[in-house]
């Protein structure tokens, strides 16, 4: 079985991301790399982007090439070395933080990320960013795992 999660931003066309991205990306602990278009499995037609954007996949770490870990919501025990917290919560909550880092550094309006396992998209939920953290854990709740979900986050700009 394999926990992935994958997706684009949109950034603003206005905003000079690049280096301050890159620079993230570096230092962070999880490993996000950039993607061809082609690797957004299962992705319906209509939310392939068309425009400028950045395409990526978030694996646990810099040695790993999924997110085995990262989302699969079981608990650990406390002494477990997985290089995450045992909380399965906890794990999530630092995809979550990456996720809301990458949207701040690149000023986008709209995220698509999916958390599937084995490439699986069975729903897609539209969500506002407020609401993201709230309904992405609910999810991973009802469903104990990946909830095969691909989110297509909204940002409100006024």
């Amino acid at each position: 079985m394999s926990n992935d999660v994958y997706g684009y931003i949109l950034p603003d066309p206005n905003t000079d991301y690049k280096l301050t991205l890159e620079r993230y990306l570096q230092t962070c602990s999880l490993n996000i790399r950039q993607i061809e278009q082609s690797e957004l499995f299962d992705y319906p037609t209509y939310l392939i982007p068309h425009t400028e954007s950045f395409i990526f996949d978030i694996s646990d770490g810099p040695n790993s090439i999924n997110a085995t870990y990262l989302i699969d919501y079981d608990q650990y025990a406390p002494d477990t070395d997985i290089g995450f917290p045992a909380d399965p919560k906890a794990r999530l909550d630092i995809l979550i933080n990456t996720l809301i880092d990458m949207i701040k550094i690149t000023n986008t309006s709209k995220m698509v990320v999916s958390m599937t396992e084995c490439n699986q998209i069975e729903t897609i939920r539209r969500i506002k960013f407020s609401d993201m953290r709230k309904v992405i854990h609910a999810d991973f709740k009802a469903y104990q795992g990946p909830p095969n979900t691909l989110y297509e986050i909204i940002l409100c700009r006024f």
